[in-house]
């Protein structure tokens, strides 16, 4: 299940990888447990004994915070006969973990404290714990690997700490947190958010605000990127492919499109200054540059470090893909991630966690975190540009299925980021 096909192209990925069990559960034994992955958020585990389960195909890992407030993890199986010691979120009280079967006691770091009838045992060893998983954390996000020998996070993340350095990720909270089941392989929910060669096929109504073609994409070692690189600068115009002449552009509708298309990234207050420089009647080519000093005056008013960014980063996103699972654009002030993991041992379908996070305001009261599950994707209205992704999705993962389809022929530019990924999951599987 190598990529390439009978004739050595290395653009070709063949379907199996998609839709076979037996690549997903290469990919259970060889990928997962090799690869650092976020697991949380270090707000979801903010005092001593909170916890969350992080659950990944067959494996469940809990992620807790001690009384020194460190954050540990480890796999989530009793010493004793394997029971989970906890599912879901919450804390434990009394600063312990108790173990529901047989009431054996842990501490936060997952040792063992108190084995009912220890007497009765042959002689436990003194070091019996639950099996520990590594824990590191960057940018606000605690990420686990249950390989001990992986190399060091921030190796494994170059150079995305760099890159996303001035977004201050460990500055925002949570304004959503949305989680649902698609009827789709993983890889092929993360490749709906990977590329913008699709826009014009399944989101033709955003080209009209949308450059589409200016799209640059990206790789490195193991993460990638896609969007307006720093060498591309943003224009209001839309999508060459629509043949509209330079003279009959409307900035203002394209610069509305554009805000008010992208409102999980942008406040009330950010979308309502389009209204207000629109009103202002600025000359021909001047109401981009006006809207992006306004919003980088209004983040600077709020208290936030913006000096990390250029005027005109204020109207674009680093749309970057942390592998294996997490991909989504990242703006100043604001970010929207999609985290995708297989849904158990199913390769036909996958659990998509949808975060929206922000910078919270000085004066604002902290935001209680709600999490909402749709068992359903089809339970909740996404928006109109997520519903075509979602329904989508379910289409490409039937289509592959057919007899008269092998494999995945993508664009070597536009698609390149898909290509990497399946690269770099080779690397994992099969060196």
């Amino acid at each position: 299940m190598r990529m390439r096909d009978g004739n050595g192209n290395d653009n070709f990925i063949p379907k199996d990888r998609y839709i076979s069990r037996a690549f997903a559960e290469l990919e259970t034994e060889r990928l997962w447990p090799r690869v650092w992955q976020i697991a949380c958020r270090e707000e979801e585990v903010p005092a001593a004994g909170d916890f969350v389960e992080y659950t990944l195909a067959d494996q469940s890992v809990l992620v807790v915070r001690d009384q020194s407030g460190q954050i540990n993890a480890f796999h989530n199986a009793c010493a004793h006969r394997g029971t989970a010691l906890a599912l879901g979120c919450g804390s434990f009280k009394r600063g312990e973990i108790r173990c529901p079967y047989h009431g054996w006691r842990y501490a936060l770091d997952g040792r063992v404290t108190e084995v009912v009838d220890a007497h009765e045992f042959e002689p436990l060893p003194a070091d019996l714990r639950a099996r520990p998983v590594r824990a590191e954390c960057w940018g606000g996000f605690v990420f686990v690997n249950m390989d001990a020998n992986a190399e060091p996070l921030l190796d494994f993340l170059d150079p995305l700490p760099t890159l996303l350095a001035p977004y201050r990720l460990e500055d925002m909270r949570f304004r959503s947190y949305r989680t649902t089941v698609l009827p789709a392989n993983w890889k092929a929910v993360v490749d709906a958010f990977n590329e913008g060669y699709h826009v014009q096929g399944l989101h033709s109504q955003i080209l009209p605000w949308t450059d589409d073609v200016s799209i640059e994409y990206e790789q490195f070692r193991t993460h990638s990127h896609y969007g307006r690189l720093p060498h591309a600068r943003r224009r209001l115009q839309p999508s060459p492919r629509l043949g509209i002449a330079d003279d009959d552009i409307d900035e203002a509708a394209i610069l509305t499109g554009l805000v008010t298309g992208l409102g999980g990234a942008f406040l009330k207050e950010e979308r309502e200054l389009v209204d207000e420089l629109v009103s202002a009647g600025l000359p021909r080519g001047e109401l981009l540059g006006a809207y992006q000093a306004r919003r980088l005056e209004l983040l600077a008013s709020r208290g936030f470090d913006v000096s990390g960014f250029e005027t005109e980063q204020m109207t674009s996103a680093d749309d970057v893909y942390w592998f294996p699972n997490v991909v989504g654009p990242i703006y100043p002030g604001s970010a929207i991630l999609f985290r995708v993991r297989p849904n158990g041992v199913d390769p036909d379908s996958s659990i998509k966690d949808t975060w929206v996070l922000e910078w919270p305001r000085a004066d604002a009261a902290p935001r209680q975190l709600e999490r909402r599950f749709y068992a359903d994707w089809t339970e909740r209205d996404w928006g109109e540009i997520t519903m075509q992704d979602y329904d989508n999705i379910g289409r490409v993962q039937r289509g592959m299925k057919s007899r008269g389809f092998d494999g995945l022929r993508c664009n070597p530019r536009q698609e390149s980021n898909i290509l990497h990924m399946h690269r770099v999951i080779d690397r994992y599987i099969y060196e």
